[in-house]
């Protein structure tokens, strides 16, 4: 598996040309447009729009706070009482200054990130002790953040956009099946009764082993067949679209315990 900084290149690029796309889709809306539904229940685009800008403003301060040495956070006042504000237009905006926002906010991510030395790339964003959010993570993996946050909510605008990139797919999959060891969601309810284990192999890519015992998880790549309750298989794609709570693309196949194999979004809700 290619490691995140032999794919920064194509990453990169792959995050700019979904940025791009986003930002052509929303510019060609007018402000009914912009106030149009999603395909995410309970959000308009434009609530995707302010997401979005916000995002790139979190992950600018985030990048720059690491590279001075200082402890940061995407919800500095806590995702409890500062996300939903997050999600409307601020005092005196008009939905139009929300795109104009996220346009000029991503240009500036994409300046803090290209002015980072290699050194600076290695370092570890640290987040405060009572405000923890993304976790001890390090600074390369805020790329992939972002790029998982405009493939994503691009295809929830329900503009049409390109499906997922191959680079976003590849990258974002074993990163998001790793990151069960220590998340399983955000937010959202988890069902802690469910207790077992599932095999998730890609047609097209890694199989991996996800147990949960207890409040224990444990996820590991696997060779091959391995024994578990339930076997769930499909594309890599669909794969990543299981773990971010998505629709597919294609139907999964389930071996095993079908009804254990179709709990698994309520064992891990996504994020």
């Amino acid at each position: 598996m290619a490691t995140l900084s032999e794919r920064g290149p194509a990453l990169a690029d792959a995050l700019a040309a979904r940025t791009r796309e986003i930002a052509a889709s929303l510019r060609g809306l007018d402000e009914r447009g912009l106030g149009t539904p999603s395909q995410l229940d309970g959000w308009s685009r434009l609530t995707i729009a302010c997401h979005l800008r916000y995002g790139a403003e979190a992950l600018t301060r985030m990048t720059l706070d690491t590279r001075a040495d200082k402890v940061t956070s995407y919800y500095p006042g806590g995702r409890a009482d500062e996300r939903l504000g997050t999600l409307s237009p601020r005092a005196g905006e008009t939905p139009f200054d929300v795109v104009e926002g996220f346009v000029a906010e991503s240009e500036n991510l994409q300046r803090a990130w290209a002015s980072a030395t290699r050194a600076e790339w290695n370092l570890t964003v640290r987040e405060p002790a009572e405000n923890p959010d993304l976790g001890s993570v390090p600074l390369t993996r805020l790329p992939l953040a972002r790029l998982t946050e405009v493939e994503v909510h691009g295809s929830d605008l329900g503009l049409g956009l390109k499906d997922w990139s191959d680079v976003f797919v590849e990258m974002a999959l074993p990163s998001r099946l790793e990151w069960l060891n220590t998340r399983r969601t955000n937010h959202r309810d988890v069902d802690e009764s469910l207790q077992g284990s599932w095999l998730l192999m890609a047609t097209d890519g890694p199989t991996w082993l996800i147990s949960v015992t207890g409040s224990s998880v444990q996820a590991l790549p696997v060779s091959g067949s391995s024994a578990a309750t339930s076997v769930v298989q499909g594309s890599s794609r669909d794969l990543l679209a299981l773990l971010l709570g998505r629709p597919t693309n294609s139907e999964l196949l389930i071996g095993g315990d079908v009804r254990f194999g179709e709990s698994f979004q309520s064992a891990f809700p996504g994020p």
